[in-house]
């Protein structure tokens, strides 16, 4: 079923049933013949060198600009340094959304030590590469929205996210307070996240494994205390200044990569399976079920975000670059519609938070309790 673009509505999506025909009828398999002849007859790789190489040396240009500017302004014009908070946050959301992610995908070049320097981005913005590669490649792509093993959910029960998750009365209130800790996420990746996670071992890494885990996470950090401490004290003499930009840089910044990320999974229209055994067998088809668009026209979002508005052709073709995806996305789009096979897209920016919004105040709302309870008290 087509959206219409300039309703704030909910996503479209096609009857349910035709997702079990599907499946008995090899839809991934179709699907990706469908992508693959689509790029063949215009004689384009699912990889995008040249253009990802452009468009990385077109972000760290835009982010090396703008933290000059901020060195110039706060060294020549104290306070009007903060200025650059904005444009800076901005370039280095284009880096590691539209450079470190396809890396780690290896979708950025047809090479492997090019997708590790893209992924390497990743340390450029003070956290670990092998950690995401973990987290984000292997747990959340392989595990989309499945409690316990897709880690975008876990919050310490600080947030319900999951309908799965226990509910707290603190929970009530998620939809106002989740905002804030939205906007912490980014400091406590870089300086809690990873040193935790290497410690506790989480994810079983070989004795080789941890000790570049080590090594990655110590010059990661470091190049983080350099570039947004010491040389900015250095150059500005105002510690109050690079301290106040740091935090409102970081705080923006993670609120942004949150919802991001967020939005195309957790909105209320998305299945959350409980277990594996919940999962449909066809990998697109779980995918497609657990994932959504939106704003697909919205070619400065696009850019910025590194296409991960388009979600799902992403969530499907992982390894295919970025910017091949509005080139597939009406060919996925038609190919579930011609399968009955219900395809989640938001019109909007605006419409996807406003449902994410209602999710985090639906999960919010004390669960109802079984018939059986009440029954029983009466």
């Amino acid at each position: 079923m087509p959206t219409d673009p300039s309703s704030n509505a909910g996503p479209a999506r096609s009857p349910q049933p035709g997702a079990a025909l599907a499946a008995r009828t090899g839809f991934y398999s179709g699907l990706k013949q469908a992508v693959r002849a689509h790029l063949k007859e215009r004689g384009l790789h699912p990889i995008d060198q040249a253009g990802m190489l452009r468009k990385a040396l077109i972000n760290y240009s835009l982010w090396t600009c703008c933290y000059l500017a901020f060195l110039y302004l706060g060294r020549y014009h104290g306070w009007h340094g903060l200025w650059m908070v904005v444009p800076g946050v901005f370039s280095l959301l284009c880096i590691v959304l539209s450079v470190m992610h396809d890396g780690s995908h290896e979708a950025f070049g047809r090479s492997r030590w090019l997708n590790r320097l893209a992924a390497w981005s990743l340390g450029f913005a003070g956290a670990s590469p092998i950690l995401w590669h973990k987290g984000h490649v292997q747990a959340h792509h392989g595990n989309t929205n499945v409690r316990g093993f897709d880690q975008d959910f876990e919050t310490n029960g600080l947030i319900r996210l999951h309908p799965a998750q226990p509910w707290r009365r603190a929970h009530r209130y998620q939809h106002v307070y989740a905002w804030f800790l939205y906007c912490m996420h980014s400091l406590k990746w870089i300086w809690w996240d990873d040193c935790s996670e290497y410690l506790s071992n989480r994810w079983s890494l070989t004795p080789k494994r941890r000790r570049a885990l080590l090594i990655e996470i110590v010059v990661a950090k470091s190049w983080h205390l350099v570039c947004y401490f010491v040389v900015p004290i250095l150059v500005t003499q105002n510690v109050a200044l690079v301290l106040s930009f740091y935090v409102l840089h970081w705080l923006l910044m993670g609120l942004v990569l949150v919802l991001t990320f967020l939005m195309a999974h957790i909105t209320g229209v998305q299945e959350t399976p409980c277990s594996r055994e919940q999962v449909h067998r066809d990998w697109a088809l779980h995918q497609l079920a657990t994932t959504a668009n939106f704003a697909t026209g919205n070619w400065l979002l696009t850019w910025v975000v590194g296409g991960l508005n388009f979600q799902i052709e992403h969530h499907i073709f992982p390894k295919m670059s970025h910017t091949r995806h509005p080139l597939v996305h009406h060919v996925v789009k038609d190919y579930c519609g011609m399968r009955g096979v219900p395809y989640l897209e938001y019109p909007s920016f605006r419409s996807v938070l406003h449902a994410h919004y209602r999710n985090l105040k639906q999960l919010g709302t004390p669960p109802a309790e079984p018939a059986a309870a009440v029954a029983g008290r009466s």
